[in-house]
């Protein structure tokens, strides 16, 4: 183990990281540092995931910080069930049940789940403005969380599995970016992949890692562990660990760590490096 990730030291970083979210008052990324790392409590997890679900089952309220309405989007139930994901499979049986219903009722027949009027009303990112549905993100990114919590039936399977025929191509794991990456990884947590498209999803995260194409190290884990285990399973520990190293290098002086996109993303950034960090010293 390297002096960046001997026990002592990732202590220090969650210690200091603690301090940083609790600054910035963000209760769920707060308590589940203090879970992963402090023996915190499960409940105050799951009562402040539970602050971000809407009557109708869904997740909004900023959730997702580049959408603003506070209305049910996918987006936000996609990073609600990466969270879900890190809680044992029995807990928040109302919460998951709820989600269960939101998604049933609000996949569309092309397999997608779009985004409503009241969500296209308030203030979207560029990107999200410019959001064209079907596409495989958010759809697969939905699915593939939803199934590996066993929250989907065999009809949203089966209609996000045609969407998927439709749209998913080789050459574009192959040559696409980390956004085009992204549901293909996510995707593979629910549903069995062609050996090819495993293949070229691992084949292209090593390589984009060998050529230092990522953003930050949050980006190549996001990839790397974020996937089925066969994934997982094909990227090089000695790439598993330079990039532990690099995440650890990254955090700043405040505690957290820094973000490409809008600041409200700092405290999940930071949540998440901190999600990592504890995956890894759990290997």
């Amino acid at each position: 183990m390297s002096d960046a990730m001997a026990t002592d030291n990732l202590m220090k970083i969650a210690t200091a990281t603690l301090a940083f979210t609790e600054s910035r008052g963000a209760d769920l990324p707060s308590t589940l540092i203090r879970y992963q790392w402090f023996d915190g409590s499960l409940d105050e997890v799951i009562a402040a995931l539970a602050t971000y679900q809407n009557d109708d089952g869904g997740f909004g309220n900023r959730l997702e910080p580049d959408i603003h309405a506070l209305e049910s989007n996918p987006f936000a139930a996609r990073i609600a069930m990466q969270y879900l994901r890190l809680l044992p499979p029995d807990t928040a049986p109302e919460m998951r049940s709820r989600l269960r219903e939101w998604l049933v009722t609000n996949q569309h027949e092309d397999g997608d789940w779009h985004f409503s009027e009241a969500t296209k009303a308030g203030f979207l990112q560029p990107w999200f403005g410019a959001w064209e549905f079907p596409s495989l993100n958010p759809a697969c990114c939905v699915a593939g969380l939803a199934e590996s919590l066993g929250l989907v039936s065999s009809g949203i399977l089966l209609r996000t599995t045609t969407l998927f025929a439709e749209k998913a191509s080789v050459e574009q794991v192959s040559s696409g970016g980390f956004y085009d990456l992204l549901p293909y990884v996510e995707y593979s947590l629910g549903a069995q992949l062609p050996d090819e498209y495993t293949d070229a999803i691992s084949d292209s995260i090593v390589r984009r890692a060998k050529a230092d194409e990522f953003e930050n190290a949050e980006h190549f884990f996001t990839l790397a562990m974020g996937g089925s285990a066969e994934i997982a399973a094909r990227i090089p520990a000695e790439m598993i660990s330079r990039y532990g190293e690099q995440l650890t290098a990254e955090q700043q002086e405040d505690g957290g760590w820094p973000t490409p996109y809008d600041d409200a993303w700092r405290v999940w950034t930071t949540a998440n490096a901190m999600t990592i960090l504890s995956r890894l010293s759990s290997a």
